[in-house]
């Protein structure tokens, strides 16, 4: 299927066409490329890992808080009837000790 101008790939000492030539360099660039972005794609990967083992103890400790402020809401609504029976408490104590000075 070679032309007459076309030298035959059997040949020894026969030149390439400069199709095949120019096919071959865009393959080679096409190879170098692939060969930089597998090496970013592997720099961009290992900082990825390492800011994800950085932050891992930050995520922890907002999970702690959190538990933590669910703990307080609890308390925090528990504080307001103790409040209003502490303050009962005092109000009897005044109460008392003034009819006790009163009564003396």
């Amino acid at each position: 299927m070679n032309s007459p101008d076309t030298p035959d790939a059997g040949t020894p000492g026969a030149e390439p066409h400069a199709e095949i030539t120019a096919i071959h360099a865009r393959l080679d660039a096409g190879d170098a490329r692939m060969a930089r972005i597998e090496k970013s794609l592997a720099a961009n990967t290992a900082a990825t890992k390492r800011v994800e083992t950085n932050t891992s103890d930050l995520v922890d400790l907002f999970v702690s808080f959190k538990g933590a402020f669910k703990v307080l809401e609890g308390l925090g609504k528990i504080a307001k009837p103790v409040a209003a029976v502490v303050g009962l408490g005092a109000a009897l104590l005044s109460l008392w000790a003034a009819f006790k000075g009163i009564f003396k």
